[in-house]
């Protein structure tokens, strides 16, 4: 049976005692001064026993940085974030990340958190959950933000200051990219959102933009209208081959 460190400090102070109550229930003084030092010396042994190692604490720590904390999508943004050489600090926790798109319809403006945002919604904008800690609670911080687009573009970036309170901090810009259709067929695909806290990289996070319902159709008549020969395919890849040097 194994054990504990701090039992093992009780049963060491308790066998001090044990002795100084069978060698006599009216001892000297000099007996009562050794025992005393006996006593404090299991003591102080105990708490060396009882103090954990330093290999201990070190696994505590990598333990607790690599636990998985937030949503699945700030998971990964933090994740990609990592990837790229980026070490997150231990006091401040991104909890979500995503966008939220705005659309008008008969009934009004609606919102909704998404991934995957359409050319036809009006406009998208991020959004970020940062838990504060101690270290960086109750202070002034400069959130950025950039939207980078399928083509390497950042085409939204927006800078603010914001103040970390403790716990959870719900924060998003009051500007928004543009939509309303007016991606042109390039802009669309995977595209990117990029945050940063104080210039430091807090997460990275793709999502896609998609084509309006008008652009489908007009993609999928025009594959009908003019269907690619190979010889086409081949003048297009030597093309894209003469561009790039």
């Amino acid at each position: 049976m194994r054990i504990k460190r701090r039992d093992q400090l009780w049963l060491a102070i308790i066998g001090v005692l044990a002795t100084i109550a069978f060698l006599g229930a009216s001892p000297s003084v000099e007996f009562v001064v050794r025992a005393a030092a006996l006593l404090a010396f299991a003591a102080a042994l105990g708490l060396v026993v009882a103090r954990p190692s330093f290999e201990q604490m070190r696994n505590r720590v990598a333990s607790a940085t690599a636990r998985p904390a937030g949503t699945p999508a700030a998971q990964e943004a933090v994740q990609r974030a990592r990837a790229r050489g980026e070490v997150p600090s231990v006091d401040i926790e991104l909890s979500d990340i995503g966008l939220i798109a705005s659309e008008t319809s008969e009934d009004g403006v609606t919102f909704r958190r998404t991934r995957e945002v359409s050319n036809a919604d009006d406009g998208v904008r991020p959004y970020v959950q940062l838990k504060a800690g101690t270290l960086n609670a109750e202070r002034r911080a400069l959130l950025r933000y950039e939207l980078v687009d399928p083509t390497g573009e950042v085409a939204f970036v927006h800078e603010e200051k914001v103040y970390l309170q403790l716990g959870e901090n719900t924060l998003h810009p009051d500007q928004h990219l543009a939509l309303a259709g007016s991606l042109p067929p390039n802009k669309l695909g995977r595209w990117d959102l990029h945050t940063f806290l104080d210039g430091r990289m807090l997460g990275m996070l793709t999502f896609t933009v998609t084509p309006t319902d008008d652009e489908r159709r007009a993609r999928l008549s025009g594959q009908r209208d003019n269907p690619a020969s190979f010889e086409d395919l081949l003048r297009r890849g030597e093309s894209r081959k003469d561009d790039r040097r």
